[in-house]
């Protein structure tokens, strides 16, 4: 209970020169001559929004086709125009076989 205080009395809490005052920082609060590089930065204006980066992977997956079947054509004249015969059909079959796996694995692997 609090005790109850004369009208004549004197009041003991007396409120500050900072009573009611509003604390938070707003647009306003500012004044409007003074120039925009005195006043603090405001939280929205540090963070930078970039756009997104592109998406090469369809462009990746594209030149590893590219290049397994440059390697092939490679291949191909070496083993069957070079070596010829049975043997080259076989190297060719082989070779075929190692750019095929690599090439999926490669382009499996472009994310």
């Amino acid at each position: 209970m609090m005790p109850q205080q004369e009208a004549n009395e004197p009041s003991k809490a007396q409120a500050g020169a900072d009573y009611g005052k509003y604390e938070g920082e707003t647009a306003y609060s500012y004044q409007q001559f003074e120039p925009p590089y005195q006043q603090p930065l405001r939280e929205e204006s540090a963070s930078k929004l970039y756009p997104p980066a592109p998406d090469n992977t369809n462009l990746f997956r594209l030149i590893a086709f590219g290049m397994t079947l440059v390697a092939l054509i490679v291949c191909a004249m070496i083993c069957l125009l070079m070596v010829g015969g049975t043997g080259g059909w076989i190297s060719f079959c082989a070779a075929c076989l190692t750019i095929f796996i690599v090439g999926t694995v490669v382009i499996d692997k472009i994310k």
